[in-house]
């Protein structure tokens, strides 16, 4: 925690990360207008402490690898549960799981380098996308079109393919910089 510099946009980050379990367990006890709406507080304050940390000048390194730490956490653990109760299948989960932990496998080598690899916009409509997807997964029993939600995983999984492949070329540009910027020293 000494490395995580407690500003209000951290603080928002890290409220986050304790709405994570409560939103996880509602889903499994089935208190789902409860867990959507936890779901959605994530989401909000996920807008808000990066609007908060632009607008003061409050980035940090921190809130930058750990605000998309917490998105993933609630999305893979709200699937997760979804996938423990049966509403989605496991083929889904397991996807999911997979593109996340290279993400953050991703992520956390280039912090390391000291490479901090910002958003990209096909990332932003991924997560989008895959946000609004959960939402209605909330409410497969009032709303049950199982098509629009493999078309809208689909479409995450498209963009998300779009947005590593546009992380990957990021790096390339940031590694070859940085070996210029060491190659005029």
């Amino acid at each position: 925690m000494q490395r995580i510099p407690l500003n209000l946009p951290n603080i928002i980050t890290l409220f986050r990360f304790a709405l994570v379990p409560v939103s996880t367990i509602l889903i499994y006890f089935d208190m789902m207008i409860p867990a959507l709406i936890a779901y959605i507080v994530a989401c909000g304050t996920d807008l808000l402490d990066g609007y908060i940390a632009r607008k003061q000048q409050l980035v940090t390194q921190a809130g930058i690898l750990l605000d998309p730490l917490a998105d993933k956490l609630m999305s893979v653990f709200a699937v997760i549960a979804f996938s423990v109760t049966d509403v989605l299948p496991l083929f889904v989960l397991v996807v999911i799981l997979l593109k996340e932990i290279l993400m953050v496998c991703g992520g956390i080598y280039l912090y390391f380098k000291d490479i901090v690899a910002p958003a990209n916009t096909f990332g932003k409509i991924a997560a989008f996308v895959f946000n609004t997807s959960i939402a209605f997964t909330f409410l497969h029993k009032l709303v049950n079109p199982w098509h629009v939600y493999f078309i809208c995983f689909a479409l995450v999984f498209m963009l998300a393919s779009l947005g590593q492949y546009a992380y990957f070329n990021m790096y390339k540009k940031l590694k070859e910089k940085k070996k210029a910027d060491k190659t005029t020293v």
